[in-house]
């Protein structure tokens, strides 16, 4: 493993009470570094968005004291470490093991031994330009994160990688000017391309700037056909991107992508194991059907009219609302498919899948029957499945379940904050709300669904979303412009094992 470790003189704050969590920021954004290299110096940022990026694409981030991998304090495996970025830079919460070593770092970092913060990365994408008198600056663009650190001094966290003979990059290489330039002009190539969030196009461009340049560019799009014009894929992409933060439900089923528009999946009918036989015998077959779910594409969008006056409002970033607007629109319709989609033009939703289990649940349910029907679906879950699981439930179901208490007064939904997000969790399940399952206050509506969407619902998604413009007669009228966004894709449940439901009876 290739990496690079970067120091920061940032302060942890431990609680003061018996709890071993401790919080702080690991690095601030778009501030330089101190002078960094040996013969070629350079100063070094980290770009707005990048930490926030990394994170989402991380499989497991760990929370090491003094980088040493055998003295893991916390992780995003079981969500003891949260990170994420906000205004300021990269901040953590975490939740110390209570381990020998664990219970030392918590003692040292209260002490106020440990005054360092630390994380150890690999560039993915950078940006250098050069400032005079040998020196650059670095703005680091996209990387992927592999730790963070508690570190007594920066000296001590380096050499304690070197012992264990980790491949630390110590030099960084500093493009020739040469190369600066062909960079340089490469951006001057893309400034008509429109770009998402806070990424510049030139380093000199201010961002009041970047939005003239995204709200004039609509002027200038190169007709396609009739009165139409093809809204670069990069726009079009933010969207799909944008599906997965609005919709929790859309981000946790299984993505298939297909440059055709259809597939063809297993269908699993049960949880297959192995098993031991004598030395003369066969291996019989295991009970386990693999039926055929074909997935084949179905047209999915959103459009709206924007007046030229909203376009051409400088102060209006069109690179953020157009994009979150069509989203939201597009998202609501997918995610409701997904759960009870049942047209000819829709996904096969989870609600009305015959195949899947349920659980019924009287109309005149008390609290207590209603906790112990809850409390079933989840011991049902085959336990493959149970870790991935979350509860997705209908908004005025979810406010009925939050006020159920035990003996004690003690409500069972607990509320927490993950990524700087709400979360709530019913028996250490994640309870995901939605407006697109029923209420569960008429018979024969299903307001909950529980299982495993990764394990249990599959998604194809058509390689190519496509976002247009129309400038047509009566947007010309109107003094509008529209904005359609459509893409093909299509749902279905290809394991019954992983999910399961209640259904409100008599």
């Amino acid at each position: 493993m290739k990496m690079e470790l970067r120091v920061a003189n940032t302060k942890l704050d431990a609680n003061q009470d018996s709890t071993m969590n401790v919080s702080g920021y690991v690095n601030k954004t778009e501030q330089l570094s101190e002078v960094l290299g040996g013969t070629k110096q350079f100063v070094e940022k980290i770009a707005k968005g990048t930490f926030a990026h990394a994170i989402k694409n991380a499989k497991e981030v760990s929370f090491l004291a003094e980088h040493d991998s055998k003295k893991i304090l916390a992780s995003t495996r079981n969500g003891s470490l949260q990170l994420r970025e906000d205004g300021q830079g990269l901040y953590i919460e975490a939740t110390i093991v209570p381990t020998s070593y664990g219970t030392d770092a918590y003692e040292l970092i209260k002490s106020g031994i440990f005054q360092n913060m630390s994380f150890g990365f690999r560039t993915i994408r950078e940006s250098w330009k050069a400032l005079g008198n040998g020196l650059h600056e670095r703005t680091i663009e996209e990387m992927e994160l592999f730790e963070v650190s508690v570190v007594k001094n920066p000296a001590y966290s380096q050499s304690t990688i070197a012992a264990r003979g980790i491949n630390l990059i110590e030099k960084v290489e500093i493009p020739s000017l040469a190369e600066n330039k062909k960079e340089e002009e490469k951006h001057k190539m893309e400034k008509t391309e429109f770009r998402y969030g806070n990424n510049k196009n030139e380093g000199e461009l201010s961002k009041e700037t970047e939005i003239r340049e995204f709200n004039n560019s609509f002027r200038d799009l190169q007709k396609t056909s009739g009165n139409e014009a093809l809204i670069p894929q990069t726009v079009a992409d933010i969207i799909v991107e944008k599906l997965e933060e609005t919709s929790p439900v859309f981000a946790r089923a299984r993505k298939i992508p297909s440059a055709s528009g259809s597939v063809k999946i297993p269908r699993e009918t049960a949880v297959g194991v192995g098993m031991f036989v004598g030395e003369a015998q066969n291996l019989s077959e295991e009970a386990m059907s693999l039926g055929e779910v074909a997935l084949n594409q179905k047209r999915a969008g959103a459009y709206i009219a924007l007046t030229n006056q909203l376009i051409n409002d400088a102060a209006t970033n069109m690179v953020e609302y157009v994009p979150n607007l069509l989203a939201k629109r597009t998202f609501k319709a997918i995610e409701k498919s997904i759960l009870r989609g049942t047209a000819a033009e829709e996904f096969r939703g989870i609600v009305p899948d015959t195949t899947i289990g349920k659980f019924d649940l009287s109309l005149a349910a008390t609290n207590d029957q209603l906790l112990e029907v809850l409390l079933d679906m989840v011991l049902n879950v085959h336990p493959e499945y149970l870790q991935k699981s979350q509860f997705i439930m209908a908004s005025p179901f979810y406010n009925r379940v939050a006020k159920l208490r035990d003996s004690s007064g003690h409500f069972y939904v607990q509320n927490g904050i993950v990524n700087g997000k709400p979360n709530y969790t019913l028996f250490g399940l994640e309870v995901v709300i939605t407006d697109s399952l029923e209420a569960g206050d008429t018979i024969g509506q299903t307001p909950v669904v529980l299982g495993s969407l990764v394990d249990g619902y599959a998604v194809m998604v058509k390689q190519g979303p496509k976002m247009t413009m129309v400038q047509d007669t009566d947007h010309a009228l109107r003094g509008s412009v529209g904005f359609l966004f459509d893409v093909y894709l299509d749902g279905a449940v290809y394991n019954p094992d992983a999910l399961t439901k209640l259904t409100v009876i008599a």
